[in-house]
């Protein structure tokens, strides 16, 4: 069985300079944002986040507190398959920008284990309720980590910066494919 990206009976849809211009300011203008800290896009990612934790709680504790980060890559990681596998070149770069995306709030949340300073969210629970736990929390706690919830957070913000900047030079990749 062979796995062709994209699907052999399509090609990659060519990228147009106009827009190569718009995504990457997209792009560019949305990592810049981030630099003082929660931004705008941490809701669509909250949203998915959230949602996680009772989908995967039917498989226990442990992967109920794992599930809201899990489906919060898994959707956008999918979708960027799914548009790959058929071509499409935008959808595929803007979906695996959200996925590398994720990754800053993620490093945040991540760094904050120790201290709680973030507002936490949870379903039907108030927000200064003393019955929400922080995921990462539990999660280094588990893993013997939680001493060093800072520096993996901040490697996490790497990986996101760096995840993010290869979709912009994928698509200068694509573009210059287009021009041949």
């Amino acid at each position: 069985m062979s796995f062709s990206i994209p699907h052999e009976d399509y090609q990659w849809q060519k990228v147009s300079k106009i827009g190569l211009i718009c995504w990457s300011a997209f792009f560019l203008f949305t990592i810049y944002r981030y630099q003082g800290g929660i931004y705008y896009l941490d809701a669509v990612h909250m949203v998915t986040h959230e949602a996680g934790h009772p989908l995967f709680s039917y498989l226990g504790e442990t992967l109920g507190v794992w599930g809201g980060t899990l489906l919060e890559l898994i959707i956008p990681a999918g979708l960027a398959i799914s548009f790959a596998y058929r071509g499409q070149t935008y959808g595929t770069a803007f979906c695996s920008f959200m996925f590398f995306n994720a990754f800053y709030g993620i490093g945040t949340y991540m760094a904050d284990a120790r201290d709680h300073a973030l507002p936490l969210v949870s379903l039907g629970v108030e927000s200064d309720s003393d019955e929400i736990g922080h995921d990462w929390t539990y999660i280094f706690g588990k893993l013997g980590l939680l001493e060093h919830d800072r520096q993996i957070g901040h490697f996490t913000h790497w990986v996101a910066f760096l995840g993010c900047l290869s979709v912009i030079a994928w698509l200068f990749f694509r573009f210059r494919g287009s021009e041949a």
